[in-house]
């Protein structure tokens, strides 16, 4: 029996395109997986960031010491119960309890940090104070904090 030869057949339905359907969708999926792993990257390196704490505390208490010392002191008369600031200092107060180091000592070092500041800021105090209740109540937010005062 006598074999017919078959006629070839073109990949390509129409012979003007300049990319064959293989390479189009061969394409589609390496920047498919390129796009995922340069996302995955990213994901993976904002970890990777050294732990920074507020105003360049040494360490989670002294933060902690600072950011109370500022919510105590903002209101030279003292914060009235239930406001922005007491809030804010009953939560560095968890905070420092719920670290592994002396109360007393993060106490001092944050109080310490804190009087050098304002030393610097001379007469601009109360600015540097409104800076620093502002820097504290963001980082007590990224920390979990809830204001009620703030509903």
């Amino acid at each position: 029996m006598a074999r017919v030869a078959r006629p070839k057949v073109s990949r390509r339905v129409n012979r003007d395109e300049v990319f064959s359907p293989l390479t189009v969708w061969g394409g589609g999926a390496l920047l498919l997986v390129t796009v995922v792993g340069l996302f995955y990257a990213v994901w993976k390196s904002q970890f990777a960031a050294p732990a920074s704490y507020l105003f360049d505390t040494p360490t989670p208490g002294a933060e902690a010491g600072y950011c109370l010392s500022v919510a105590q002191m903002i209101v030279p008369a003292g914060a009235p119960i239930g406001s922005y600031f007491d809030e804010a200092a009953q939560f560095w107060i968890k905070r420092l309890r719920d670290l592994d180091e002396d109360m007393n000592t993060a106490i001092v070092r944050g109080r310490a940090k804190l009087m050098a500041d304002k030393q610097a800021a001379r007469e601009k105090s109360n600015v540097w104070f409104q800076f620093a209740m502002d820097r504290c109540s963001t980082k007590a937010l990224n920390y979990g904090a809830h204001f009620r005062s703030f509903e």
